[in-house]
């Protein structure tokens, strides 16, 4: 039996006329919109936060010269940015976003471990 498109819309009234509306919901669109959003914001500003932190750690524990130091964490942050890119790239395209995640997991249970 063929499902048309005419069943799932249904006719709803409004004070301006009829409109269709869809009966099932979608699922992310602008909804999810703000969320992403105000994620991605405090990401920055936690990662903007941590870095003079980390100049001041890599300068007292690990005796580098401050110069060194900020080049490394800059590196670091340049990095993180463009391989965020590559992974979603990878992820779209070929491998799927859970099998992506889940080696991103592992990876990073491996690395936490290894410290």
């Amino acid at each position: 039996m063929e499902h048309s498109s005419k069943e799932d819309m249904k006719l709803m009234e409004n004070e301006n006329g009829f409109t269709f509306s869809s009966s099932t919901q979608s699922k992310g669109g602008l909804r999810t919109m703000p969320f992403i959003i105000v994620n991605e914001c405090l990401e920055k500003v936690a990662s903007c936060g941590i870095m003079p932190n980390m100049i001041l750690y890599l300068k007292n524990e690990y005796n580098m010269a401050m110069v060194n130091a900020t080049n490394l964490l800059y590196t670091w942050s340049a990095m993180s940015n463009i391989l965020s890119i590559f992974g979603a790239f990878l992820s779209d395209a070929y491998l799927g976003r859970f099998l992506v995640i889940l080696i991103g997991s592992i990876s990073s249970l491996l690395v936490s471990s290894s410290i």
